[in-house]
């Protein structure tokens, strides 16, 4: 019996190449759906996604929710970012594949200037987990501060439209 851990199949090759190829899917799938969502097409953004796709943060702000599920919130909450920004720019992506090839994590910097004249500019870090190819989950990480601001300015357009 060989009990040299060093041979045990989590480090073959076979799982460095497979792991590979999660990456390349994974990317894939989240660069489609970013172009999407920053192109303002929700449904083509959740083309991407699992049937239910969850979004949580680990740092809530009041004005936004800090978990939506199902894809009716999806559109409410990443529509009405969409319908609301003028332009997003995502720059500095860098996605880290973990041991788990369902599991990844993105960093990067997101900049977006709001029709109502104001800018949105974050550092986010998000787990994003997969199934079947398609995202399924998210858990973000961003500056509370800057995301406060964001909700802030949002509640003040309603209140102004109401």
């Amino acid at each position: 019996m060989n009990n040299n851990p060093t041979t045990t199949p989590a480090t073959t090759p076979a799982t460095t190449s497979d792991l590979a190829s999660a990456r390349a899917r994974n990317e894939s799938s989240w660069r489609a759906s970013a172009i999407a969502l920053y192109a303002g097409d929700i449904e083509a953004f959740l083309a991407y996604w699992s049937p239910e796709p969850r979004y949580a943060v680990a740092y809530p702000v009041d004005g936004f929710p800090s978990v939506v599920e199902g894809r009716d919130q999806f559109r409410a909450l990443f529509g009405g970012f969409g319908a609301a920004a003028e332009r997003i720019e995502v720059t500095d992506v860098r996605l880290h594949q973990t041991d788990d090839p369902d599991v990844v994590i993105v960093e990067e910097h997101m900049v977006a200037d709001l029709h109502s004249g104001d800018r949105y500019e974050n550092d986010l870090i998000i787990r994003v987990t997969f199934r079947d190819g398609l995202i399924h989950d998210m858990f973000e990480y961003y500056g509370q501060a800057a995301h406060q601001r964001l909700a802030n300015m949002f509640m003040a357009a309603a209140e102004v439209s109401a």
